[in-house]
């Protein structure tokens, strides 16, 4: 009996040593270790640079809420890896391509801290040719600006890509809103499709860019625009922060990773 008993005490000792091998708290075999790649990953904090014409200073906007920019705040803040978003909006009205170099220059800092840069510009460039020829206007004066307008934004992605690597840049497109204020143009639909083409074809030669069409929202949609006639009322920036919120979706893992 005793080298019975002795034989058990033994087994006991082991079975207490293998039982209490981490740490001195009992192993529980039925829950799986977290490792750090399975961890949920922290909420991120997204800074946004909003650059560019009128419809980034949200003109036309007569319920106050800061045209799309402002809209599409909410929109991001409520996904789950979000936990805030700040903004930094430098939009001026009258603004064209050329006059964005200097805004750039002059905001290094906020821009290279920026997880999203949204740019709205092209609008006043097309004013631009109609007022300056107004009284004979044609399809190959847009064309050939339209050449221009491309080699100028060229050189300002680069400006942005200089002064921030990896931010996700999206350009929110042209739209018509001049069907009735340019009736000797009846091509000016084509007109602001091959310039929303050209700028979207700048855009893909660099990483991580995003070019959001928005003429399909203003087509035929006078109830979307200002009474101006030309900026968005506040209706319009929705459709707009909709339109550009679910292109940021589709490409998250961008800009909360």
């Amino acid at each position: 009996m005793k080298r019975w008993g002795w034989l058990i005490a033994v087994g006991l000792f082991l079975a207490g040593c293998t039982a209490f091998s981490t740490g001195g708290k009992p192993e529980r075999p039925h829950e799986a270790a977290v490792t750090p790649s399975e961890a949920k990953p922290l909420p991120k904090d997204i800074h946004l640079v909003a650059l560019g014409d009128s419809l980034t200073e949200g003109v036309g906007d007569g319920e106050g809420k800061g045209g799309y920019v402002g809209r599409l705040v909410p929109l991001l803040a409520a996904e789950d890896r979000v936990r805030t978003v700040t903004v930094a909006n430098f939009g001026k009205r009258g603004r064209r391509l050329a006059e964005l170099e200097p805004v750039v220059a002059a905001h290094q800092g906020e821009i290279g801290r920026a997880d999203l840069i949204l740019l709205t510009i092209g609008g006043n460039d097309v004013m631009n040719v109609v007022r300056s020829h107004f009284f004979d206007l044609s399809y190959e004066r847009f064309a050939k600006e339209s050449k221009a307008f491309a080699d100028r934004l060229d050189h300002l992605l680069i400006s942005l890509r200089i002064a921030n690597p990896d931010a996700v840049i999206v350009l929110v497109g042209l739209y018509n809103p001049f069907s009735t204020t340019l009736p000797n143009i009846p091509e000016i639909d084509d007109v602001i499709a091959d310039w929303n083409k050209t700028s979207a074809a700048v855009l893909s030669r660099y990483d991580r860019t995003i070019f959001v069409d928005i003429q399909d929202i203003f087509a035929d949609r006078d109830e979307l625009l200002h009474r101006d006639e030309f900026h968005p009322n506040a209706a319009g920036y929705e459709q707009i922060a909709v339109r550009v919120y679910y292109a940021l979706n589709e490409r998250k893992a961008w800009w909360v990773n």
